[in-house]
């Protein structure tokens, strides 16, 4: 779990919370996972729980934002620019894709078909058109595309072909299908 300031008590316990949700989400599948056992792995009561996520739609979404808000803050941390600060990126995102898969495949379905999702995904995006440099928008917009759906091509190759979550495989891959659109 990456280490992130938290301030607080009710900060931490969120924090907790979050993390003990991710890893159950892996373990037994998003849709097999209930509040009580969330309250048990994290050591809390329930009561807890629903004093910070009313639903799990709502913890799910909280995981997004949490995600993004690393990903955000990791790159405005990087001395990287252009096509360096998107490889940086997307590796990132491999990582934690390779740690949690199931989860980041529901995330990212989630920001595809719900509206409270977008915004986040939106932010990566534009972060990756951002540092694409001069070109016009409609360049910039196939590009994302592109850079965006080898991502998603591969995390949907390694469950279709039951191949496991290998992070370093993976990055190599992205670069090598990635690069024409990074130039």
């Amino acid at each position: 779990m990456p280490q992130v300031k938290t301030r607080g008590k009710r900060a931490r316990s969120r924090m907790i919370i979050m993390h003990a949700a991710k890893g159950l989400f892996e373990e037994k599948g998003i849709n097999h996972v209930t509040f009580n056992d969330i309250a048990q792995r994290a050591d809390m009561c329930r009561t807890t729980i629903f004093n910070h996520f009313s639903t799990i739609n709502e913890l799910i979404l909280a995981l997004m934002e949490q995600e993004v808000d690393e990903l955000l803050d990791y790159c405005s941390r990087s001395k990287d620019t252009g096509s360096e600060l998107i490889i940086r990126l997307m590796e990132k995102v491999i990582d934690d894709t390779v740690n949690y898969p199931v989860l980041a495949v529901k995330l990212l379905t989630d920001s595809i078909i719900t509206a409270e999702e977008r915004p986040s995904i939106q932010k990566v995006e534009q972060l990756i058109s951002d540092n694409l440099g001069d070109m016009d928008e409609k360049e910039k917009e196939k590009r994302v595309i592109m850079i965006i759906g080898i991502y998603c091509g591969l995390v949907n190759h390694c469950f279709i072909a039951g191949k496991p979550f290998d992070g370093r495989r993976m990055k190599r891959q992205f670069l090598e299908y990635a690069k024409p659109y990074l130039s």
